[in-house]
């Protein structure tokens, strides 16, 4: 039996949609529905946030992309889409470059291929709990990770995500080269002001894989709001690209 706590809707080709670090399958809320009507929907907690356990001290892409490999595996999934945000969109990579035969198409969203100083300084501050509190997502953090230990478990749910992505010893490390052999169509969303996946280390993977579209987000910063008013957009934009023609 999968580890993951998951959740599913729609009926289609199977489209796995991976959260960011620190929330859970709920991010997808505002698109989920919309992308239900087109593709089976499978929308998983990571280990150690939500509903679904850890199983180690840190936190890892790797575990993590092993785990939706089980999960596929127990749904008896050969392969499917692929939509990752920013931590989720690092291991969506992770399984197209390590599985590349269970991917068939990747959407990474908020996301670069590797971690560096620069980079993680945002990821860092994101670690703090002062954060969350300042634009008042403490209480749906708290609420949505109690299972990970209680009321103040979202405290280190976002303090294990800060490690994943430690550059010195983070698994998200992959080089241009490594990319060039990407052979899925890929769509790359991103803020054209996100201090996390900054624009110059976008572009670069925009030129190494080979069949790769670029969308960017105006005047968005890592916050791109596609939980609000770009929300239909974003779903919208997602269905386009998963039902391109060759």
């Amino acid at each position: 039996m999968t580890i993951l706590h998951y959740t599913e809707s729609g009926q289609g080709e199977p489209l796995i949609l991976l959260h960011s670090g620190g929330m859970s399958s709920a991010e997808w809320q505002p698109q989920a529905p919309v992308l239900a009507r087109h593709f089976r929907v499978i929308t998983p907690d990571h280990l150690g946030h939500g509903r679904s356990p850890m199983i180690a001290d840190r936190l890892a892409v790797s575990d993590m992309g092993r785990a939706v490999l089980e999960l596929m595996d127990e749904l008896t999934l050969p392969a499917a889409n692929l939509v990752g945000s920013s931590m989720g969109g690092a291991v969506a990579l992770w399984l197209t470059l390590h599985y590349p035969a269970r991917v068939k198409r990747l959407v990474l969203y908020r996301i670069g291929y590797r971690k560096d100083e620069v980079t993680y300084a945002g990821t860092r501050n994101m670690a703090d709990p002062e954060y969350w509190r300042s634009v008042g997502m403490h209480k749906w953090l708290s609420d949505v990770h109690h299972p990970q230990g209680g009321p103040d478990a979202w405290e280190d749910v976002i303090l294990r995500v800060s490690e994943a992505l430690e550059p010195a010893t983070s698994d998200h490390a992959h080089d241009l080269e490594i990319l060039e052999r990407i052979t899925q169509p890929t769509l790359i969303v991103v803020g054209d002001r996100d201090p996390v996946a900054p624009l110059d280390q976008i572009l670069e993977m925009f030129g190494a894989i080979p069949n790769c579209g670029l969308w960017i987000m105006p005047y968005a910063t890592h916050v791109t709001a596609t939980s609000t008013w770009r929300a239909e957009s974003f779903a919208l934009e997602i269905i386009r690209f998963l039902q391109r023609r060759e």
